[in-house]
């Protein structure tokens, strides 16, 4: 049984000649991939709220102890969260954070994008298009990749970890910068007064930073890990999530890697391990998306040919770490997928 395509409309048989055991099936996934697309604002309220209380408990203990320790600690943490922000406004450049359009992006922009120096708005027309176009010249992430030797694979252990290392000490803050000056730019007409709120909120928080006097908690645990430690979690997942890969088909042009606990507290919070699924169904939103990976492996075609990973660099059978360590046969980015 085949993986039914992301428009339910398109896939849903037509009832002439009565409905044969496949079409009930695919009609039954369909009605329980609906459920799953439905939105639960406060589900995900909540967990925004929860990202927000790490933060804030962190910079509450750095302010009371400062000691290095406790604030590199703090800082690492910081960055996991800064990443999770991230990924929740991913899910609202896909309109699945609130049913209402505007209030989406508002609310996506106040609490996710604004504070990471980006707009939900530039993230979604880059985004969508690496949906549309996955892994050809009209994918902008593709294209942004192909021909650099940081994304060529296989590497070794020992590149691997140099590229990070790199990373991390601040060799990628340029590279940063300019995907940030990317996703801040969005290149449609803007309506005249479009930019004043976001100038409005970074006025606000500049305002409220200097009369509580946390310039420097801010500078050294937010701004350091988004032009640091942030750039070294988006790389890995970034090769998590589209390197490494055979690209023979929609199942293996991406994958899932749903690792421990800890790699998920680190790396792929909400549920961002679920990234062959995601782009299968986006349509759901990502605390619906361990409940969409069960429905999927109910279906032979996607059980037998998607490429799952059992984590990043822990688990039980082949991880992502052993994929780009391997290699694959059409990795190179130099090359065209078709």
């Amino acid at each position: 049984m085949s993986i039914p395509s992301a428009n339910p409309i398109a896939d849903v048989p037509s009832a002439e000649g009565g409905p044969s055991a496949a079409d009930a099936a695919d009609r039954q996934f369909f009605v329980e991939l609906r459920r799953l697309s439905r939105l639960n604002v406060w589900r995900c309220l909540s967990e925004i709220a929860l990202d927000w209380c790490v933060i804030a408990a962190c910079f509450a203990v750095c302010v009371q102890v400062w000691h290095p320790a406790v604030w590199a600690v703090a800082a690492v943490i910081i960055a996991t969260r800064q990443h999770a922000l991230l990924i929740v406004m991913h899910d609202a450049s896909h309109y699945r954070l609130l049913p209402n359009k505007h209030w989406n992006d508002l609310v996506s922009n106040v609490l996710l994008s604004w504070p990471l120096i980006v707009s939900t708005e530039a993230y979604r027309a880059n985004h969508l298009a690496h949906h549309s176009h996955l892994n050809t010249d009209d994918d902008p992430d593709w294209v942004r990749k192909r021909g650099k030797a940081e994304w060529e694979f296989p590497k070794t252990k020992w590149q691997l970890l140099c590229l990070l290392a790199r990373d991390c000490l601040g060799a990628g803050f340029v590279a940063q910068l300019r995907a940030l000056r990317d996703l801040s730019s969005d290149k449609r007409p803007k309506p005249v007064g479009s930019r004043w709120p976001r100038l409005a909120f970074y006025g606000v928080a500049a305002t409220a930073i200097t009369a509580a006097n946390l310039w420097i908690p801010v500078l050294v645990l937010w701004f350091i890990p988004v032009f640091t430690l942030l750039p070294v979690i988006l790389r890995i997942r970034s090769i998590a999530e589209h390197f490494g890969l055979e690209r023979e088909h929609e199942l293996n042009s991406s994958r899932n890697f749903i690792g421990p606990l800890w790699e998920r507290l680190l790396f792929a919070p909400h549920n961002v391990g679920y990234h062959l699924d995601h782009h299968l169904y986006p349509s759901v939103p990502f605390y619906n998306l361990p409940k969409l990976h069960r429905l999927l492996q109910s279906r032979p075609d996607y059980a037998q040919r998607a490429h799952q990973n059992a984590g990043l660099v822990s688990g039980a059978s082949r991880t992502v770490l052993d994929d780009v360590l391997a290699g694959a046969k059409t990795e190179s980015l130099n090359v065209q997928a078709g």
